[in-house]
């Protein structure tokens, strides 16, 4: 996973606290305008983000409906 150490950098680094995904991708790489590349990391924080939702590590809680919301990420605290 190209992204983990990233993500994992962040978000433990702010437990509790609600992530937008794309909060976390400016994060990995803040300066891209090509479009074909941002969708690739787009991609590849996604499939981090589903990864460390299955282990247990990020709590996600799904976009509110209608037009423009969005989920929300939030890494576990323990317990």
């Amino acid at each position: 996973m190209k992204y983990a150490r990233e993500v994992i950098e962040l978000m433990s680094a702010y437990p509790g606290r609600n992530f937008r995904k794309r909060e976390i991708v400016k994060y990995v790489y803040p300066c891209t305008q090509n479009t074909k590349e941002k969708n690739a990391i787009n991609r590849g924080v996604l499939y981090v983000l589903d990864w460390l939702i299955m282990t247990g590590s990020v709590l996600k809680t799904p976009p509110r409906s209608g037009n423009g919301s969005y989920a929300l990420y939030r890494w576990q605290t323990a317990k």
